[in-house]
């Protein structure tokens, strides 16, 4: 019998630059299916790469994770300028992509239903490209979308290629369609992997195929690049923004103000005349959740959130219901009562109506994402 070559162990210095681009590198190529890779192993593929005269992708996209607000700005400008993505850029896109699908914001209706849709529709894309039968990678999608039962699989090496596209299309539609369904989580998870592990041709095939879908991608990566890393999407070289005038709306003793900075973002002056008090919110991230506050709070579940905590109180079981909301950073608690809330509940709903603040609105969406 030949004997197997043995494998060497091979111990080399490196400079902590180089440990820290490991290090970075672990996360891309560990993240997803859920494997642990140590930091020999990565340098293994890096070397095995170079071995076979090839640049591993992944490893370019945790280059671009050292400075990942101004790696997304330069996406969302390369789109704006209907430029070609690299692969390591796909690859950084939907690690974040993933993050907003599995991490939890203020608001319980974010990501939309519509947005796992079309993540799903992306999926099945980027899938309908790939050049050899991936039936581990199948077994993956259908493992985190779900699948309808056990008796899809047919054996340990078989598939059904149209289970996953059969899947993913009525989850699509139930999502369209059910005003209660619950959302597939873990979709953010499957399109990472797709992206990464697929063999995929050319990268013009790549980009043509997933640019339809760029506005609900670039959103869900800047959602997912706020709840971990806290920045907007902006570049330091922004242009400035020329808004239009938000006119105030009023009602029932409150009235909303609104005023746009020349980066495009808003505060809002909620006026409470019987208080004679003015209560500004901003910056976005803050204005949207306490529209979330508005139209989520329950008498009997407190809102915890990352701006404002609020309840509901009730003294004796005769007594009117009464509503209070304190933001985090003052401290300061304002109570209302219940009419008081449904009018200043009606008000927002009808200032978000407004076409000048939803075109506003859509542009915040893809600097903070779906909040």
């Amino acid at each position: 019998m030949a004997r197997k070559p043995q494998q060497q162990t091979l111990s080399i210095r490196v400079s902590e630059a180089l440990r820290d681009f490991l290090e970075r590198s672990k996360q891309v190529i560990s993240s997803g299916r859920g494997e642990s890779v140590s930091t020999s192993d990565v340098a293994k593929i890096l070397l095995e790469s170079a071995k076979d005269d090839r640049l591993d992708f992944r490893l370019e996209a945790a280059k671009l994770q050292h400075s990942s607000t101004e790696s997304l700005w330069n996406i969302r400008r390369k789109w704006d300028q209907k430029r070609d993505l690299s692969r390591a850029e796909w690859i950084f896109l939907s690690q974040y992509i993933q993050v907003a699908c599995e991490e939890l914001s203020e608001n319980p209706e974010m990501p939309t239903s519509e947005s796992f849709a079309v993540l799903l529709e992306a999926l099945l894309a980027i899938r309908s490209l790939r050049v050899e039968r991936g039936v581990g990678l199948d077994r993956f999608y259908l493992e985190n979308i779900g699948f309808e039962d056990e008796s899809t699989f047919f054996n340990n090496r078989q598939l059904d290629p149209d289970i996953v596209p059969r899947v993913a299309n009525k989850w699509a539609q139930h999502l369209r369609t059910s005003s209660n369904s619950r959302k597939p989580t873990y979709a953010g998870r499957a399109f990472y992997v797709a992206i990464r592990d697929e063999e995929l041709p050319d990268l013009v095939s790549i980009n043509k195929m997933l640019f339809p879908f760029m506005d609900t991608l670039l959103r869900l990566a800047a959602r997912g690049h706020w709840i971990r890393e806290h920045q907007p999407v902006r570049g330091a070289g922004q242009a400035q923004h020329i808004v239009e005038e938000i006119p105030s709306v009023s009602s029932a003793g409150f009235r909303l103000s609104f005023a746009v900075g020349s980066d495009g973002e808003v505060s809002i002056l909620l006026q409470i005349a019987e208080r004679d008090l003015m209560y500004p919110l901003g910056p976005y991230p803050e204005i949207r959740e306490f529209v979330a506050v508005l139209e989520h709070l329950r008498a009997d579940k407190p809102w915890r959130g990352l701006h404002f905590y609020a309840y509901t109180n009730q003294e004796t079981s005769g007594s009117a219901l009464k509503f209070y909301f304190r933001r985090h950073k003052d401290g300061v608690t304002l109570g209302l009562s219940s009419q008081e809330w449904h009018s200043l509940k009606g008000l927002f709903a009808k200032a978000m109506k407004m076409p000048a603040l939803q075109r506003l609105f859509e542009e915040l969406s893809f600097v903070y994402g779906e909040l």
